[in-house]
């Protein structure tokens, strides 16, 4: 109870502290724009405008808190996080209830708090900086596909909502329970980044033949799937790279190096090798079994243009990332601060393809046309 006090005195410091951090700047505007656009979307088979709350919330907590606090007292490490994450709560609720909408902020800030706190236990764990978001941004992804499941099956946006922030939930749970064991913190520590890897490479072969073989008629759920697993992978691992390479000093001592130009080049770890490889590696892992899948369809068909619009979409992304990243370390922007814009953009993009589908797209041309 002391402890509970003493941080809840805490936040309103550390709440004006933060005023000088840039990502939280950032996600409280993108959470601003976002509540303002969201309740006008309602697209059939995917997430509404709250479950997509619950979503987007999370997402803007990642990107408001980037490195998690780590000063040895775990009391000040929460209160940290959470003062991050109220800049967000802020941008969304002011956002949602001038638009009228108190419900959609109520879900929105959820998501925020549940994100804010599934990354707060996943960084007790020890993980690297980028498999602990990439963590809760896979989890935001399960989430949400739960949330629009449910608003197809039983009908009712908050009750896809409610779904999707059991979802979180659990998650919080299941990081909680692993931070408590010695074991489970043993294990998870080495093997996220595999267990992230295997799994976005089970959910492109699933996407294949569920979706782009056996249902065809709603191949643009792969689409979906390929681009949340590509921002859960990638987008962290390149702007906030390997644990070691995002700090002030390494980053220093990597500029000063002379870069090889001769092709071959070789890439020592680093920055460079992070922000190139993490978005190719990736796409590569998402975009084979969809690019077999056209191939097979003979690029024509239905199923084989959405396949296309995969691959597309994960060139599209992994050159954006790339480029994002290289003028970032160029311009010496923070990597937390190039992971916020990132994600920020990544929501703004959501919302956009959420308008677009709200009209029921019948090909990958109409949806990115805007119906």
């Amino acid at each position: 109870m002391q402890a509970s006090r003493s941080m809840l005195s805490r936040l309103p410091l550390l709440v004006r502290i933060e005023a000088r951090h840039a990502p939280v700047w950032i996600a409280a505007l993108a959470a601003a724009t976002l509540a303002a656009f969201l309740p006008r979307v309602a697209p059939a088979g995917l997430p509404g405008p709250a479950s997509a709350a619950v979503v987007l919330g999370g997402l803007l907590a990642v990107a408001a808190i980037g490195f998690v606090p780590r000063t040895g007292s775990p009391s000040l490490d929460a209160a940290w996080t959470s003062a991050r994450a109220m800049w967000p709560v802020a941008g969304w609720s002011v956002a949602a209830v001038a638009s009228g909408e108190p419900g959609l902020a109520a879900w929105g800030c959820g998501g925020v708090m549940l994100g804010a706190g599934c990354l707060g236990f996943l960084a007790r764990l020890s993980l690297v900086p980028a498999d602990a978001a990439g963590t809760v941004l896979a989890a935001l992804g399960v989430a949400g596909a739960a949330g629009g499941w449910a608003t197809a099956a039983w009908g009712g946006d908050h009750r896809g909502a409610t779904v999707a922030a059991a979802v979180m939930l659990v998650c919080c749970v299941g990081a909680i329970a692993a931070a408590a064991s010695r074991r489970a913190r043993d294990s998870v520590r080495h093997l996220a980044n595999h267990l992230l890897t295997g799994a976005a490479m089970g959910g492109a072969l699933l996407g294949m033949v569920l979706w782009l073989f056996l249902m065809p008629d709603v191949a643009r759920l792969d689409l979906c799937a390929s681009a949340a697993w590509f921002v859960a992978l990638a987008l962290p691992a390149a702007t906030l790279g390997d644990g070691v390479s995002h700090r002030a000093v390494w980053r220093r001592w990597e500029r000063a190096q002379p870069h090889a130009v001769a092709w071959p080049m070789h890439l020592g770890p680093g920055r460079r090798r992070d922000t190139l490889r993490a978005p190719v590696v990736t796409a590569a892992i998402l975009g084979w079994p969809p690019f077999v899948a056209a191939a097979v369809g003979g690029f024509a068909d239905g199923p084989s243009r959405w396949a296309v619009a995969i691959v597309a979409l994960l060139a599209a992304g992994g050159l954006f990332l790339i480029a994002l990243a290289l003028l970032g370390e160029a311009a010496r922007v923070p990597p937390d601060v190039q992971q916020a814009a990132a994600l920020a953009a990544v929501g703004l993009l959501a919302v956009a393809l959420l308008h677009a589908a709200a009209g029921g797209p019948a090909s990958p041309a109409s949806l990115v046309a805007g119906g």
